[in-house]
C-alpha cells in the first residue's frame, strides 16, 4: 500500500497590510572617528584663540627708553630698527646676572669661548679680576646667533641657568631670535639712581653706544662700512692703539669683528671723556673729531646718522 500523504490544506486569503521595519545601517567606524576628530580640532582650535597671547612689545625710540623708570625688567623694540630689542635692567647686577656669562663666552679674553663657564668658575675669575657681576659690564650688545651659540651650548652641556638667563631666554624665543638664521639683536643698559652706580649722563651715553651696535648687528651695509672705514681711513698705529685700549678692558684681541665694532662705536658714538678720550688711544682731539667728521659723512643714510652729531636724551 502506497505510504499515507498529507493533505494539503490551502490557506484563507488575509488581506492585512504589514509594515515591515527597514534595517538602518550602522554608522561606520570611520565616520565616528571623523566626528571625533572634528570635535577635537575645535577644542584646539577655540582654546588657541581663547588662550591669553602676552601682549606686543612697546615700539619705542631713544627719549623714550632712557626716560624709562622701573624697578623690575622691561623690554622694548626700537621704533627706528624692530630688529633690535632693548632690555632695560633695575641695575648693574640684575643686568650682569643676565648677560655677564654670554659676555664671557662671545667677547671676553679670559673665558672659554668653546663651553659657558660654570657659575663657580665665574664668580672665581671676577674674583681675580677684581671684579663683581655689576661691573663686568655697564651695557650689553649681542646679535641673536651668539644668543643661539650660549644657550645651544648651555643646554648641551646641562649647564643650569639663573632666573635671569631663563627669562632672557624666554625673550629671545619669543621674539625668534633663537631660530636658525634668524637675524637680530639684543642690547641693554641699566637704571640711573641711588644706589645703581649709573647717573643719568651715563645711561644716556652707554644707551647711544649700545644703539650704534644694534646697528651694526641688523643692517649689513653699515657693517660693511664700518670695517671699510677701520681699514681704510685709521692708520695702522691707530688700529693698534684701539685694540690695545680694548685689550685693555677685558676685550677679546682676536676677535677682529668685535675690536672693529668697539672702536667705532667709542669713536664715533661715546662722546663722553667719562667713557672715551683720545689720549687713552694716543690721538689728538683735532685727529679723533676729523675722524668722526669723515665717518659720519660717508656712512650710509639709515637711522643710526643723525644720532652721530644729536644730543645725548635728557640735554
Amino acid at each position: 500500500m502506497a505510504p499515507l500523504k498529507p493533505s494539503r490544506v490551502q490557506p484563507q486569503a488575509d488581506d492585512t497590510v504589514r509594515i515591515i521595519p527597514q534595517t538602518r545601517p550602522r554608522p561606520s567606524g570611520r565616520l565616528w572617528f571623523a566626528a571625533a576628530g572634528l570635535v577635537v580640532l575645535c577644542l584646539i582650535v577655540g582654546a588657541i584663540l581663547l588662550w591669553p597671547r602676552p601682549a606686543p612689545l612697546p615700539v619705542v625710540g631713544e627719549s623714550t627708553i632712557f626716560h624709562h623708570v622701573g624697578r623690575h625688567f622691561a623690554v622694548f623694540r626700537f621704533a627706528d630698527d624692530r630688529q633690535v630689542l632693548v632690555i632695560d635692567c633695575p641695575d648693574l647686577h640684575a643686568q650682569g646676572l643676565m648677560f655677564d656669562r654670554i659676555a664671557a663666552l662671545i667677547e671676553k679674553s679670559d673665558a672659554p669661548k668653546d663651553h659657558v663657564i660654570s657659575t663657580a668658575a665665574f664668580r672665581a675669575a671676577l674674583v681675580a679680576a677684581d671684579l663683581t657681576i655689576g661691573t663686568y659690564y655697564y651695557g650689553d650688545d649681542y646679535p641673536a646667533r651668539a644668543l643661539r651659540k650660549f644657550f645651544r651650548l648651555a643646554q648641551a652641556e646641562h649647564r643650569h641657568l639663573n632666573p635671569q638667563e631663563q627669562r632672557l631666554h624666554e625673550i629671545a624665543a619669543a621674539a625668534g631670535f633663537l631660530k636658525p638664521g634668524a637675524a637680530g639683536a639684543v642690547i641693554s643698559i641699566p637704571q640711573a639712581g641711588a644706589g645703581h652706580r649709573v647717573g643719568l649722563r651715563a645711561r644716556a651715553v652707554i644707551l647711544r653706544h649700545e644703539l650704534s651696535h644694534g646697528a651694526y648687528f641688523t643692517i649689513p651695509a653699515y657693517r660693511a662700512f664700518v670695517h671699510h672705514f677701520y681699514t681704510t681711513a685709521l692708520t695702522a698705529s691707530e688700529q693698534a692703539a684701539f685694540k690695545n685700549f680694548l685689550v685693555r678692558q677685558g676685550y677679546d684681541g682676536d676677535e677682529h669683528g668685535l675690536i672693529v665694532n668697539e672702536t667705532l662705536a667709542y669713536l664715533v658714538f661715546t662722546r663722553d671723556k667719562e667713557f672715551f678720550r683720545a689720549e687713552v688711544v694716543g690721538m689728538s682731539d683735532a685727529r679723533v673729531a676729523m675722524l668722526r667728521a669723515e665717518f659720519i659723512a660717508m656712512m650710509p643714510d639709515i637711522w643710526l646718522k643723525p644720532l652721530a652729531t644729536a644730543p645725548l636724551p635728557g640735554g
